[in-house]
This record gives structure tokens, sequence and C-alpha cells, in this order.
């Protein structure tokens, strides 16, 4: 049970150090200028909900994709996605935050629903992108081995839940953490948060070599 529950908390903080809501305040502020107070927490929080419907799909039918349409090894599927997490982290650690900052973004147009803005760029690719897909599905992966497919699906779903119901608090007072921190803090925590994205990934793809190739621990 001890090391069911670490694993557990191990999974709530990868996901949301993925997503790094915090990390990314920088662009919702850009993108929510001039909105008043009130329709910026409710386009954020319709964000969060889209974001985690879309991890919640991907968890339930992302091994299914693998197997049925691309016909591919989830270890070499692991290794791709370690690898693009890798990518992403040091991406963004050298060109800025996740997507693009505030001066790479246009502002939205003025005639732009509140509701097609929190779905895209907020919900994804911002908040729920490549990396947190390939995370969810190989988190399913990895717990199904343990435990069984609906045991992994479950695991999945449980993390990514409890961890969303952290970023929704972000999201609901991004405006009050983003003059907490300021706009260097903010930045800052995302640098920090791409430090275990890439670690994470070196991780996939160490754990996905080893099983693909049980010579090199030798």
């Amino acid at each position: 049970m001890p090391s069911q529950l670490t694993a557990f908390i191990d999974a709530v903080i990868t996901i949301f150090a993925i997503v790094n809501p915090i990390g990314s305040l920088p662009v919702f502020a850009s993108l929510t200028e001039g909105l008043t107070l009130a329709q910026r927490r409710r386009v954020l929080r319709l964000a969060g909900v889209v974001a985690f419907c879309i991890v919640a799909v991907m968890a339930v039918f992302g091994q299914f994709i693998i197997d049925r349409v691309f016909h591919i090894d989830i270890q070499e599927f692991a290794f791709g996605g370690g690898l693009l997490l890798v990518v992403i982290g040091i991406r963004t650690m050298v060109a800025g935050v996740r997507g693009g900052g505030p001066r790479d973004r246009p502002a939205p147009p003025q005639h732009l629903e509140t509701v097609s803005l929190a779905v895209t760029p907020i919900a994804s690719p911002l908040l729920v992108g490549p990396g947190a897909i390939v995370t969810v599905m190989l988190m399913v992966t990895r717990s199904t081995a343990d435990g069984g497919f609906w045991y992994g699906i479950f695991f999945a779903l449980a993390a990514s839940l409890v961890a969303f119901i952290f970023v929704m608090l972000v999201l609901n007072w991004s405006h009050q953490v983003f003059r907490l921190m300021g706009r260097i803090g903010s930045l800052a925590f995302g640098r920090v948060m791409q430090i275990f994205i890439i670690s994470i990934g070196i991780h996939f793809m160490h754990t996905s070599l080893v099983k693909m190739f049980p010579a090199l621990l030798r």
C-alpha cells in the first residue's frame, strides 16, 4: 500500500509539473487581457475542464490507438515519448514559456468567443500538449503491468483528476498568483518545472532502452 500511494503521489506531481499552469501564467495574462476578472476566471475554469477531458480520453483510448492504429510496441512509444519530453523541456528552457511568450502570441481578436479561447489555445496546446498526453498514456501502460488493464486506467484517471484539481485552483486564482509571484517569479517557476520534465523524459528513455535491450545492464 505505501508503495502504491507513493507511486500515485509521484504520478500526480508529474502530471501537474508537465501541465505547468504556473509557468504559463504570463501567457494566460496576455491572452485574457481586456477581459473582466469574472470572464477571465470563467475562461480559465472552462479551459481546465476541457484539458482534463482531453487527458481522460487519451488515458482510456490511448492504448487502443497504439496497438490497433499505429501498431507500435509500447517500449518504442515510451522511448519516443521520453525523447519528446526532453525536447519540449530543453526547447522551453531555451526559447521561453511553452508555446511562446506574450510577445510571440498575438492578442485574440475582439470577436473571438470566450469558449473558443478556452478550448484553444489555452486548454490545448498550452495546458495539455504532447508531453502531457504521452505521460498519461505511459502511466496507463506502466500501471497496467502492475495491476491489469482496468487498474491502469483507473490509476491514470485518478492521478489526472487530483492533479487537475490543483491545476484548477491555480487557474481560478491565476490573477492573484500572477500578481503575487510577478512575471519573473512565474517564469522562474516554469523553468524549474522544465528541469523535472527533462528528468522524467530521460527516465522514460532509460527504462524503455533497458527493456528493449536487457544486455545493456550486463
